[in-house]
């Protein structure tokens, strides 16, 4: 069982996130209210290519480029994938003066009959990784915000997209995503397979900071279907400015 030690939640770690943040001279983080997690180099890249990078950094380690008054976007893939990676991204992040997270990035789709052009919105998680259990007991449930989801559902319907909500599944276990596994959460109406939500989402429950996952899917959990490879790079991207809308209304609300 995870973790191995007890009732660790109300105990005082050793280390706190905000030790990894560097001060301005005003002794504040420089970050907006929101901040975008991405996880593809696409998405990364196209953020550069247009957008100002905050400097000096608040979190060593990390860049952070503003993508609006009040959202900014964090390019998690420069330190790697996966649960921990993006614990630690999200702790960061909060510890820079974000109340509101949103995880962009590229998921499997348990649904073939979903298009590939669907926005996947996650709204809760299974907990198949080992961070979530640090932050919050096995029996909690790990959720995305529910009003955030509501106002990206908005945000994307009202600039033409289709969307799907339902529930996620986050392992760590790459080459372990067995056949009667994903029978059974497709069966059960799940809408992707990722490795980070339910470690973000975790994190920010147990900071009290408001999370989303927006999903554009990468492929299909089937070996009959497949999305184009050029279609994949292309709608990731194009579902940066819908979210970062959505994050403004959210947090300006």
């Amino acid at each position: 069982m995870i973790p191995r030690y007890g009732d660790k939640y109300d105990a005082e770690a050793l280390y706190n996130p905000r030790d990894a943040i560097v001060p301005r001279e005003d002794g504040l983080p420089d970050v907006p209210q929101a901040v975008v997690l991405g996880f593809q180099e696409t998405l990364t890249e196209a953020v550069r290519a247009e957008s100002e990078q905050i400097d000096p950094g608040p979190a060593r380690q990390l860049e952070f480029y503003r993508l609006s008054d009040s959202v900014a976007f964090c390019p998690v893939v420069d330190i790697g994938v996966g649960a921990p990676v993006a614990a630690v991204a999200t702790e960061k992040a909060i510890a820079s003066g974000a109340e509101a997270v949103v995880m962009l990035g590229g998921a499997a789709a348990f649904q073939t009959d979903v298009g590939p052009d669907t926005v996947l919105l996650p709204t809760r998680a299974v907990r198949d990784e080992g961070v979530s259990y640090h932050y919050l007991p096995g029996d909690e449930a790990v959720r995305a915000t529910p009003a955030l989801v509501d106002e990206l559902e908005r945000t994307f319907a009202s600039a033409g997209s289709q969307t799907s909500r339902g529930p996620t599944w986050t392992t760590s276990a790459l080459f372990r995503e067995t056949l009667p596994e994903i029978e059974h959460y497709r069966e059960r109406g799940f809408v992707s397979l990722c490795m980070e939500s339910a470690a973000i989402w975790a994190v920010c429950q147990y900071r009290g900071v408001d999370a989303a996952t927006v999903h554009h899917a990468d492929d299909y959990l089937s070996a009959e279907e497949w999305i184009d490879p050029e279609a994949r790079s292309a709608g990731l991207v194009d579902r940066l400015d819908p979210t970062v809308r959505a994050l403004e209304r959210h947090v300006d609300g």
